[in-house]
This record gives C-alpha cells, sequence and structure tokens, in this order.
C-alpha cells in the first residue's frame, strides 16, 4: 500500500510539473526580440538611419544603445544581434497600416561589431 500512494504522488508531482512552466533566465528583457545571429555586410546610411546592406543585397535598419554605431559607415563589418520583430501584427489597426506601408527593413539590435574591411564590397 505505501508503495502504491508512494507511486501515485510520484506520478502527480511529475504532472504538476511538466504544466507549471520553469523560469529560466531571461536574456533580452524585450519580448519582441530573437536570439542572436551574426551578420555581414556594409553599413550605409539610408533616410537618417545606419543600414546593413548584406551580400544578398538585403537591407536591415541597426540600432544599439551601448555604442554609437556611426564610426562604422561606409565599411564591411560582422555584428552579432537580435532580430526586433514589430508588433502584435492580428491587430485589425496594424494590419490596416500595414497593407499601405512600403515594407520596412528588419530591425536588428546589434550586440557586438567588428570591422572586416574598410570599404564595402556589398552590392551597394
Amino acid at each position: 500500500m505505501r508503495i502504491f500512494v508512494a507511486g501515485l504522488v510520484l506520478v502527480s508531482v511529475c504532472a504538476v510539473a511538466q504544466e507549471v512552466p520553469t523560469q529560466g533566465p531571461q536574456r533580452d528583457p524585450n519580448p519582441q526580440s530573437t536570439l542572436p545571429k551574426t551578420y555581414q555586410g556594409c553599413v550605409i546610411r539610408s533616410n537618417g538611419n545606419v543600414m546593413l546592406t548584406d551580400a544578398s543585397n538585403i537591407d536591415y535598419k541597426l540600432v544599439s544603445n551601448a555604442r554609437s554605431l556611426e564610426s562604422y559607415v561606409g565599411q564591411e563589418v560582422r555584428i552579432t544581434a537580435s532580430k526586433i520583430t514589430p508588433g502584435d501584427p492580428s491587430s485589425d489597426d496594424r494590419a490596416a497600416v500595414a497593407e499601405k506601408a512600403p515594407r520596412q527593413p528588419a530591425t536588428l539590435d546589434v550586440e557586438a561589431i567588428a570591422k572586416v574591411a574598410d570599404h564595402c564590397s556589398s552590392p551597394k
């Protein structure tokens, strides 16, 4: 009987443990960002923004709270950054605006940046 009760308690604890999510370390307090990735390309200035254009001619808007990115304009760089995704697209207001507005480049939150070359070799 004791073994049966102990087994029942063990099964109950396992079932509850699966329902309660564990709290792991939070890397980024911004729930709209993704895990960091490595990107390489040319840093340019476009419409007042610092941008990265990669070898596939894809543009990314660069942001950083830790450092100024201005000194990298015109250089080929390799960055580690998290993509910041837009807000919830399920909102009717946002969906209507998205249909009218031209597609905006993805925004990257730069964590690390290193110069690869003094001059760009990307398409732009």
